[in-house]
């Protein structure tokens, strides 16, 4: 029986992935000791996870994660959620020797590793990103070569090292966690040039273990519908205008329209839409999309991953961090049809949506891929993995 610490970032599209290995270690009667917030609290418990809270600092939006103003904030959500953690792992740690740390590749994972001086296992809740694209991210040393921690972020830097004895290496660590070994949550397949990436990192496709927790939405009125499912995420912002571009496209929809709209939305800046469609702030994504014939998204690929999972071919708008590259996967796979930024429109939207429905490729392109998820290791693979590399290790 191993103590396993796990460490992630606050958002669905990382502590969702981690799910089914967190249920994987407690079935096989490991202790999992879990770091997050209150949101996951109740899907974290349900798989059995030891859980303990820290203050959530990604809930504030309208901050473009590509200027320097969103570097420094970013840095800043990243060194005082790594300083939370940091605080409540050192408080575990008089009481608990734990095994190993198994951490997404967003967050403190290297940072908690460091301090507790125990072997690190990361996780990939995406594509593995090639290195020539991993240089034009914000936060990759050549872009910031010029770019120095704010005061408020030098100070928080200087309390990590004093208090804990550990710093970043750089900006980027903080999207860019290594360890021993690296579970992708896609399958090799899925993976663009695959040729690229080590035997380190281990394909073992994403898992879906129920999630507990109690919803009012009424499934019920999808039942025998033609579903349109709608969502550019939890954590975006500024969405109305977006979102009242698709009740003007999808006002004659034959069937039921369904909208995510999210975390930030604004309810009273969107218009005032026909019967047939359903707009929430929050949406059971998973049990909605077992009745979607066709998902409008983001393409982050938490949610690009579950409609994989229930077959439901997509038409993709992405915006920014690895959505662009999952589009381009999509629509290299024939499973996705892409609407960049600069062409998303009314008739584009439309014209995308019905050329999913009506061409039977894109559904076959979505089971092609939902196969090579089926023919992966999952959870099981991942044990597998980290108790090898334990064993040749000690």
């Amino acid at each position: 029986m191993a103590d396993i610490l796990m460490i992630n970032v606050p958002a669905e599209g990382h502590v969702n992935p981690s799910l089914g290995v967190a249920k994987a270690f407690v079935d096989r009667g490991d202790n999992v000791h879990y770091i997050t917030t209150e949101k996951y609290k109740a899907r974290l418990e349900g798989v059995g996870a030891h859980v303990y809270l820290h203050e959530d600092h990604l809930l504030i939006g309208g901050v473009d994660p590509a200027s320097e103003e969103g570097i420094h904030f970013f840095m800043n959500v990243m060194l005082k959620t790594s300083l939370d953690i940091l605080s409540i792992t050192k408080q575990l740690a008089e009481e608990i020797s734990f095994d190993f740390v198994y951490y997404d590749s967003f967050g403190a994972g290297e940072l908690v590793r460091d301090y507790l001086e125990v072997p690190g296992f990361s996780s990939s809740a995406s594509f593995l990103i090639p290195e020539d694209y991993r240089k034009r991210l914000p936060l990759h040393p050549e872009n910031t070569g010029t770019l120095e921690y704010s005061e408020k972020n030098r100070q928080l830097l200087e309390t990590m090292k004093q208090e804990y004895g550990v710093a970043p290496s750089s900006m980027l660590q903080f999207m860019n966690n290594q360890g021993g070994r690296t579970m992708v949550y896609t399958s090799a397949y899925f993976q663009p040039r695959l040729e690229e990436f080590g035997e380190e990192n281990h394909f073992i496709g994403p898992s879906f273990p129920e999630r507990k927790g109690a919803h009012d939405f009424p499934l019920h009125e999808l039942k025998d519908e033609k579903v349109l499912y709608i969502s550019m995420g939890t954590v975006l912002d500024q969405v109305e205008e977006f979102f009242n571009q698709c009740i003007d496209a999808f006002a004659d929809f034959n069937g039921k329209v369904v909208i995510a709209a999210g975390t930030f939305a604004d309810f009273n800046k969107i218009k005032s839409a026909p019967e047939n469609f359903i707009i929430r702030s929050y949406v059971p994504q998973l049990e909605v999309l077992e009745y979607t014939h066709v998902f409008l998204t983001h393409g982050g690929m938490n949610s690009v991953n579950e409609a994989i999972d229930r077959e439901v071919p997509m038409v993709v708008l992405p915006r920014d961090k690895d959505q662009p590259m999952v589009a381009a996967r999509l629509e290299e796979l024939h499973a996705g049809y892409p609407i960049f930024p600069n062409d998303v429109s009314k008739e584009a939207l439309h014209r995308g949506v019905d050329q999913v429905v009506n061409d039977e490729a894109y559904l076959e392109g979505i089971r092609k891929i939902k196969e090579s998820f089926d023919h992966c290791g999952g959870p099981q693979e991942a044990l597998a993995v980290i108790d090898r590399y334990l064993k040749k290790s000690s």
